[in-house]
């Protein structure tokens, strides 16, 4: 039960009340194990479901044949909706019904691939049929070489926002490796040192010899922390978007030396998607390192507004700047490329303005209401 992340695993009794609840649940549909032991299976049922009786007739298929399979829309405690299939299994003691166990699966991404396939297949047989008596072959070809460049492209941001998604999981994944092994490692060494440093009193040499070891164990382990800390921002989850940033920011300025003035206006009352937070975050953050290893500057400014339903991120340095067309022309710049994707799938635009020896400024502009949240990368 508890190796299973990817499905749900739910256990209930014979009245539909859920008796156990796996990590796979949780992460499927949101509610905790606390959340849901207790509760009706009606709880992920949309209310078309529950009007219409769809728990209780699947408890009855499955009574009667010892399963029952389907394929159906399930509800998340955010009240989003995702398509899955279950299948349900009656649990028989001694020929006695005691209870059910369903395991559910996430179907949502392969639904909206094989629409999205479709309604490309459609798209291009209905200008091919439009088109096959008005135009001559050459105007055929080209409209078609045209639906297939606009297919790629849409192909291609899902492909990032996929890559992207799968980034933000690793970066969690190495940012606990590296907390739970090497940093506790680290402690374990500090404490070392400071005992020998206590033991070697009387010999001077040794002592400041050790000193300036445990020294240098301060300084790997500070820039250990804020390694974990830039890969993992688990504080937006808690603290918000502008509290996450701010704080970013001045850590930022307290590692590197560098003074930043931070103008942050509340967001809040903003219902943005996570992954739309997360992005502008790593937006900022990558332009900050680029700031840390090339700007050479000695101040930086970092503001974060709205205005007009668009959130506007904008990070100004006064170091040494560069040529952003020379830097593509290059095959450099890989960062940046990399910002303007980001800013892309949250149906945004990213603009960089700089020029060596003026400094940098690089201004993000995002819509604070998605109509698509699939285009916002989530």
């Amino acid at each position: 039960m508890e190796k299973v992340t990817n499905f749900a695993i739910v256990f209930q009794d014979v009245n539909g009340i859920i008796q156990e609840w796996n990590i796979g649940a949780e992460n499927l549909f949101g509610w905790s194990r606390e959340e849901a032991v207790g509760q009706s299976i009606h709880l992920f049922f949309t209310p078309t479901d529950r009007e219409s009786g769809e728990p209780e007739q699947e408890m009855s298929r499955a009574g009667a044949k010892g399963k029952a399979e389907d394929e159906r829309w399930h509800l998340r405690r955010d009240g989003s909706l995702f398509y899955a299939s279950g299948l349900l299994h009656a649990i028989y003691e001694e020929d006695l019904l005691t209870g059910y166990v369903k395991i559910v699966r996430d179907l949502t991404e392969r639904v909206s691939l094989e629409a999205a396939l479709q309604d490309a297949r459609n798209f291009i047989d209905t200008k091919v049929v439009e088109k096959t008596s008005e135009l001559d072959e050459y105007y055929k070809v080209l409209t078609l070489q045209s639906d297939k460049r606009e297919r790629d492209i849409i192909l291609h941001s899902a492909l990032v926002r996929r890559v992207l998604i799968t980034q933000e999981d690793e970066r969690k994944r190495i940012a606990r490796d590296l907390h739970d092994h090497l940093g506790q490692k680290l402690t374990g060494l500090r404490l070392m040192i400071a005992n020998l440093k206590t033991a070697l009193e009387k010999d001077e040499k040794l002592r400041n010899g050790f000193e300036k070891l445990g020294t240098l164990a301060e300084d790997i382990d500070s820039d250990l922390s804020f390694l974990v800390w830039e890969l993992r921002p688990a504080t937006i989850d808690e603290l918000g978007l502008e509290d996450t940033l701010e704080n970013f920011v001045r850590e930022w300025s307290r590692q590197f030396g560098i003074p930043v003035d931070v103008e942050i206006e509340p967001i809040s009352d903003i219902d943005l998607p996570s992954m739309v937070e997360i992005n502008l975050y790593r937006i900022v953050q990558e332009a900050m390192n680029n700031i840390a290893k090339y700007a050479s500057c000695t101040k930086v400014t970092v503001t974060l507004t709205k205005s007009d339903k668009t959130i506007h991120a904008i990070v100004k340095d006064n170091g040494v700047g560069f040529d952003p067309e020379r830097m593509k022309s290059n095959g450099k710049g890989l960062g940046l490329i990399g910002m303007g994707e980001r800013a892309s799938i949250l149906q945004g635009k990213l603009e960089i303005e700089s020029a060596e020896g003026k400094g940098t400024t690089v201004r993000v502009q995002v819509p604070a209401v998605f109509v698509d949240a699939a285009a916002a990368g989530l």
